[in-house]
């Protein structure tokens, strides 16, 4: 009679699990398991470790298990839970119709499931949701404790371009960004357009800027050496939108060493009010008069 060809399926998601060894001790536990039964053929171990369980396709993995489950390599996956094999419903649902379709069975340990019994459908999508909802869990508690660092005058996540880690929640100038970031306010101080800005920058780095990204930039209060907290949050797992007031957002004035001084900041911030910037603005003599405001900017950069 031939074996079943049979692989496993492992997965941990922070720093903390990998420490412990959680993933060589499931990696070790499946081997002996399948190793020992006498039905079964090991055809490999996968996994990922520090991976989100959110979405499939950011787990290596697990697409090369489904890749060679469609390649007829595999007849049967054994997986600690549902946790480990996805936490995303829709997608954990899909999965297990594929495979199905392909005739390959799934068991999940710690609830006792096989996805080969049809009395297991509700089962699994009750897990499912569980596990998508723990995950939610995970985001807001995450969110709650990025809240508490900016209270305490310690951001989090990535650094902003021009600056860089100077190591506890100090961030200090790059010197190789820095002068990009001088670059597009002066012009804009001088009423330079979008267009002639993204080009400079183009010049100077070797990569395209978009416009998008430029106005971010021209926005953004890090350059005057403040910190504004929570522009975008997570609500849905996995997903990141707008914080139009759902949460708290923190201001943190002088946090660290400004790229332009917070008057040139606060002057860019009028021109960008008035619409100068677009390509496609045709400037007025109010327009005009008012960027002779701007000027002495221009000469300050011209002297350093």
């Amino acid at each position: 009679m031939d074996k079943i060809k049979t692989a496993a399926y492992c997965r941990v998601s922070t720093d903390k699990e990998t420490q412990d060894g959680s993933y060589e001790l499931q990696e070790s536990y499946f081997t002996e398991l399948i190793s020992a039964d006498p039905h079964m053929e090991l055809v490999g171990i996968y996994g990922d470790k520090g991976k989100s369980g959110l979405y499939a396709d950011k787990r290596p993995g697990l697409q090369k298990l489904m890749d060679d489950c469609r390649a007829g390599k595999i007849n049967l996956i054994l997986t600690k839970s549902i946790s480990r094999f996805a936490r995303n419903m829709a997608e954990c649902a899909e999965m297990i119709r594929e495979l199905r379709s392909l005739g390959v069975n799934i068991i999940f340990e710690e609830q006792n499931l096989n996805s080969q019994d049809t009395k297991c459908d509700l089962v699994l999508n009750i897990f499912a949701a569980i596990a998508e909802e723990e995950s939610h869990s995970i985001s807001q508690h995450s969110l709650q404790a990025h809240e508490q660092h900016t209270m305490e005058g310690r951001p989090f996540g990535k650094i902003s371009f021009g600056y860089k880690n100077g190591g506890d929640n100090q961030w200090i100038i790059n010197e190789e960004e820095a002068p990009l970031v001088r670059k597009a306010f002066q012009m804009a101080a001088e009423g330079k357009n979008y267009e002639m800005i993204r080009n400079t920058l183009k010049e100077m780095e070797g990569h395209p800027w978009r416009q998008s990204r430029v106005r971010r930039l021209l926005t953004n209060v890090v350059y005057k050496g403040d910190y504004h907290s929570h522009a975008t949050i997570c609500l849905v797992p996995g997903k990141q939108v707008r914080n139009n007031g759902v949460r708290d957002r923190f201001y943190i004035t002088e946090h660290h060493e400004p790229i332009v001084s917070p008057e040139l900041f606060d002057w860019v911030q009028m021109v960008i009010k008035r619409e100068i910037l677009y390509s496609h603005k045709r400037l007025n003599k109010e327009d005009e008069e008012f960027l002779k405001g701007g000027a002495h900017f221009a000469e300050k950069s011209n002297e350093n």
